[in-house]
Order: C-alpha cells, then sequence, then structure tokens
C-alpha cells in the first residue's frame, strides 16, 4: 500500500496534524476530523459525534481516562470500522461529552499499531506508513 499524506489544517491560527477520516455505523460512513495524537492513548471524539450519526452509547464500556492536565473524564467505548483514505481498519473510540478542547483526538490504540507515523513540521504534513510495508 501506499503511504498516505495529510497536509496540517489551520486551526485558530496554527497548522495542526489534524485529518479527516471515516467511521462506519449501520453501513454508512460519515467523516469526521481528528487531531493525530501520539500523546494520547485511545481515540476520544466528543460525545456529539456518536449522537449525530445515531451510535447508541447504552451498551458502550465506561471508562474514565486520563487527559493532559491530570484529571478524569468519562468516556463510551465502542468498537467501529474507520477509514483512512483508502486503509480501512476496525478501532474502538471514546466518546466524551466533556473532552472540552475543541476537536477529536485520534490516539494511539488500533492506529500507531497499523502504521508508522511521521510528523514533518517544517512541511506541514503527517504521513502514514503501512507497518508491514517494506521499505
Amino acid at each position: 500500500m501506499r503511504s498516505l499524506e495529510f497536509p496540517y489544517t489551520l486551526y485558530r491560527g496554527s497548522y495542526v496534524p489534524a485529518i479527516p477520516l471515516h467511521i462506519q455505523h449501520v453501513g454508512r460512513w460519515f467523516r469526521v476530523w481528528a487531531y493525530v495524537d501520539s500523546g494520547a492513548t485511545y481515540s476520544i471524539f466528543a460525545k456529539h459525534v456518536a449522537t449525530g450519526i445515531g451510535i447508541d452509547l447504552g451498551n458502550a464500556v465506561q471508562r474514565f481516562i486520563i487527559v493532559g492536565d491530570g484529571s478524569f473524564i468519562p468516556a463510551s467505548f465502542v468498537k467501529l470500522a474507520m477509514r483512512i483514505s483508502d486503509f480501512e481498519l476496525e478501532g474502538e473510540i471514546g466518546f466524551s461529552d466533556r473532552l472540552g478542547i475543541g476537536f477529536n483526538l485520534l490516539g494511539r490504540k488500533d492506529v500507531f499499531e497499523n502504521f508508522r507515523i511521521c510528523f514533518d513540521d517544517s512541511k506541514k504534513v503527517v504521513s502514514f506508513h503501512q507497518n508491514n510495508e517494506q521499505s
């Protein structure tokens, strides 16, 4: 598979490694944006994303996760199919109404395990290289 490369996105006056991706629910793909965060263990999205596409969080796995300031927030985790460009994978995504940072986070679990991810701040691009790809 070819490498995937995404230009940084302008967000509140700064260029950040936020990318478009799709998540699947009841056979439909929904486009969302997420900040590629090497410091985040889990992918955490705003709860309104789940609500907006009809995901019932009533049966989700409930966990408290630690955030950047050291506090804990509740999150409801579900396994969903994800598509980053043309690469599909299944991953666990947490949804929380207490994320409070203004964007979704694409974390290491399930995503970074499938790719080598390179941040090139000088060129303002983030690239994804499939782990089993030969260099």
